[in-house]
Formats: structure tokens, C-alpha cells, sequence
């Protein structure tokens, strides 16, 4: 009996998402991401579609589409009571999304994004700088039961970092890790390449305000508006060329 009512309800569930419009994954990602990301060109169906995922910027006035993206309802789920979809951009995968009662776990997750496009939306001085270069995020998994305490890994490379206040010059590549455990979250920033060294570590308890402690050094001349820049969070150390990082800014 009860296999058969478990079938029952998949079979409803199907039906519901076969019918249920494109459009709705917008008001879902925007839901989620607090307006800053929304679902343009919304074609198909919660069971198969696509569109185009646009960023806003910090005004709130303007998106910036930077990722075609598709989607397929994931039936091998139901058989976990959950609902699930894969997700692809240009034919290649780039994560799966299952909810349960359990909560909502992000598998494979891997999304590349210009930096201008993905910094866009932070309201602070220092991200409208006119970052440039190529971001990824990377998450094996990142599972977020209903009171919200994330548990999970992420991987951020910024490759080619470099800014419009600085022409012709470049930073360096970049690696932030974090790690969740029940809410509580730690990053931990180095550099892979080039001139401008950067270094640092962070972390978020779950509930509170996110901190963050590093230093950055390089050619004293190039980084010489880098205080300008960064919202009150560089001091110079006194020594040519570093500063201490802290956020919130000391």
C-alpha cells in the first residue's frame, strides 16, 4: 500500500512540474539570491527548459546576462522522496539540485562567470572597481537542511585578476577555499600566480557578521591607490609595497 501511494504522488508530482510554466525558475533563483540573480528568455517547462541567467548590478537597475543555462527534471529522485534537476550550460554540466524534507543539496556544482558580471551585485565601493578576469565555483557538495546550517566545500578561483583603476596591469590568480560545518563557515585565501600577493584567512559563525584578516603585497607604486579602493579594509603596514587586510574594516 504504501508503494503504491509513493507512486501515486510521484506520478502527480511529474505531472505538476511537466505543466508548470519556464517562468516560474525566475521568480525561484530570484527568491533565493535576494533579486540578485534572475532567469531571462525563461523558455519550457519546470521539467525541461531554459534560459538565461543575468546578474544585477548593485543599483538594482540594470541585469547582466553572462550564462546560458538549461534544465531537466531528475525522475531517479522520487525513488529518494525528493525532487531533483541537473542543470547544463552549453551542452556541459554544471551542477544538480535535489530537495527533500531533509533539506536541499547542491551537487557538482561548477560555474564560470566574468568577475565584472559575478561582483556586480555586492553593495560595496570596493567591488565596483572595475574588477575583471575569469571566476569559477566549484562545490562537490553543499547540503543545507531546513533550519539553514550548511554543511559543505566550495573552491573559488580568480584567474587573470586585474582592475580598470590599474590598465595593463595585472594582480595575479587566486584561490579562496571554504568550508561549512552546521552554519559555521572558514575561508581561507592564497595566491597561485603572479606579482601581487595576496593571503588571508576568514571566517562567518553562523548568525554573525563575516570577518576576514590578510595582507596583500606587491609593487609599492602599482599599489599605491589600493586604499582608495578598498572601502577602508587596506592599511599600510610601513612597509613598502603591504598592507593588512581586515574586514570589517579596523
Amino acid at each position: 500500500m504504501r508503494r503504491k501511494l509513493l507512486f501515486f504522488l510521484a506520478v502527480a508530482l511529474a505531472l505538476l512540474v511537466a505543466k508548470a510554466p519556464a517562468r516560474l525558475v525566475d521568480g525561484l533563483v530570484a527568491h533565493a539570491t535576494d533579486g540578485g540573480l534572475r532567469l531571462q528568455q525563461a523558455e519550457g517547462s519546470l521539467w525541461h527548459g531554459r534560459g538565461v541567467l543575468a546578474s544585477r548590478d548593485a543599483s538594482g537597475r540594470s541585469l547582466t546576462p553572462w550564462l546560458p543555462l538549461a534544465w531537466d527534471f531528475d525522475s531517479a529522485a522520487l525513488g529518494r522522496l525528493a525532487v531533483g534537476w541537473t542543470f547544463s550550460s552549453s551542452g556541459s554540466p554544471v551542477g544538480a539540485v535535489e530537495a527533500s524534507a531533509t533539506g536541499v543539496k547542491i551537487s557538482q556544482l561548477a560555474l564560470h562567470a566574468p568577475a565584472d558580471t559575478a561582483l556586480s551585485s555586492i553593495p560595496h565601493p570596493a567591488a565596483r572597481a572595475g574588477w575583471q578576469g575569469d571566476l569559477t565555483i566549484e562545490a562537490p557538495t553543499w547540503q543545507c537542511p531546513p533550519d539553514g546550517r550548511c554543511s559543505g566545500e566550495a573552491r573559488l578561483l580568480w584567474r587573470g585578476a586585474r582592475s580598470a583603476l590599474f590598465p595593463g596591469r595585472q594582480f595575479g590568480d587566486y584561490e579562496l577555499r571554504v568550508t561549512a560545518r552546521a552554519g559555521d563557515l572558514r575561508s581561507q585565501l592564497a595566491t597561485l600566480a603572479g606579482a601581487i600577493q595576496a593571503s588571508g584567512q576568514g571566517e562567518a559563525p553562523y548568525g554573525k557578521l563575516p570577518r576576514f584578516d590578510g595582507r596583500i603585497s606587491g609593487d609599492p607604486e602599482f599599489l599605491s591607490r589600493l586604499p582608495a579602493i578598498a572601502g577602508g579594509a587596506a592599511r599600510p603596514t610601513g612597509q613598502p609595497g603591504q598592507f593588512d587586510i581586515h574586514w570589517p574594516p579596523r
